[in-house]
């Protein structure tokens, strides 16, 4: 993870409490499919001509360009108000995209283990706070603790904050934050790998 001089306060808190707010899709896309599956919404889809993946992925769409339109809002707003520099486009892109499928692949996850909206927005909202606050979204990793910052390597918003930081902070490019985003990427592959094999079709 990026090393060199430490962020400014907007450069802290602008990308930190983005990823924040971009696991909040988590309740939204689970609570989603609980509740489709128990107006048997969902059940009328699984009808249409279209395999398990395309229907999912159909699914999921709308959120990852949710997602993406708000950290785009986000860093606008960082930019517009409190002059934040957003160094290299194409990597901020990049790390914003990874994060996006992040989100998306833990909110089909709680999905596909949640039974009611009860479960699902329980565990979203744990996750989402929990996860926040280990990856330094609350607190600067910097300023935690040496087994506090081992601990927030554990979590995809550590290393998306990184490559965000990388980008604003100490002007890195895409090549730069390769390891971020391939991070990133593992735990969206992971929590796929566990939506697809809990999820309940029925």
């Amino acid at each position: 993870m990026g090393t060199g001089r430490h962020p400014t306060a907007t450069e802290q808190n602008v990308p930190a409490y983005t990823i924040f707010g971009v696991f909040f899709i988590v309740l939204t896309l689970a609570a989603g499919f609980i509740q489709e599956k128990k107006e048997g919404t969902f059940q009328r889809i699984l009808c249409a001509p279209l395999s398990p993946a395309a229907l999912l992925i159909g699914k999921l769409l709308p959120y990852f360009f949710v997602n993406l339109i708000q950290i785009a809002l986000m860093f606008a707003i960082g930019v517009a108000l409190f002059g934040m520099n957003l160094g290299n486009i194409p990597a901020l892109l990049v790390v914003s995209v990874a994060l996006a499928l992040v989100a998306n692949g833990m909110g089909l996850m709680v999905a596909s283990v949640g039974r009611t909206e009860a479960q699902v927005s329980a565990l979203s909202v744990l996750l989402a706070i929990t996860l926040s606050a280990l990856g330094g979204m609350m607190v600067p990793a910097f300023v935690m603790p040496a087994a506090m910052r081992t601990l927030s390597l554990f979590t995809p918003h550590a290393w998306a904050l990184s490559g965000y930081h990388d980008i604003i902070v100490r002007g890195q490019g895409v090549e730069q934050v390769l390891t971020e985003t391939g991070v990133l990427l593992a735990f969206a592959a992971g929590f796929f790998l566990v939506a697809l094999w809990r999820f309940r079709f029925d």
